[in-house]
């Protein structure tokens, strides 16, 4: 009897454990370093997520990105967790659009779609800081967060 009021405290203690780490991300994606400071009438985009992900393991982050608009993704960590790698390719053609390694690692990139289409975000936090044994099953949150704004009008 004793053993299994062990076995049943020790299984709560897991779940609340768990519910509060997956939830510590929601809404991280709009907070500190996720957000532009000056937003020449961008606006934010929906499809903005949040997530926990391990340490130098590859996840992907799908999102439709809609054509005559300009775009601004910014991705975030906690601090100390940098550098983020990612790379944005075309959902259908399997075309890489960006790689940030090429821009030593840059957390924002700014670019117009013409026609709409679905992109996929391949993100990896690098977090070169760490040494391999402190990073090892080490998750942190990660922001994507998306604005965008009609193209606007050029010429005469």
């Amino acid at each position: 009897m004793v053993y299994l009021k062990k076995i049943y405290f020790i299984f709560i203690i897991s779940i609340i454990s768990f519910s509060v780490q997956a939830q510590r991300c929601d809404g991280y994606h709009k907070t500190g370093d996720c957000k532009i400071y000056r937003s020449d009438g961008f606006e934010y985009y929906g499809q903005s997520r949040s997530a926990l992900l391990e340490i130098r393991k590859q996840a992907t982050f799908k999102a439709v990105f809609y054509g005559q608009r300009d775009y601004k993704v910014v991705l975030c960590t906690d601090y100390g967790y940098y550098p983020i790698h990612f790379v944005i390719s075309n959902a259908d053609t399997k075309e890489i659009l960006y790689d940030n390694k090429e821009d030593d690692y840059v957390e924002s990139v700014g670019f117009t779609i013409d026609k709409t289409q679905n992109l996929v975000f391949d993100i990896t936090v690098l977090a070169e800081d760490l040494k391999a044994k402190d990073a090892f099953d080490l998750r942190i949150c990660t922001g994507v967060n998306i604005y965008w704004r009609k193209v606007p009008k050029m010429g005469f």
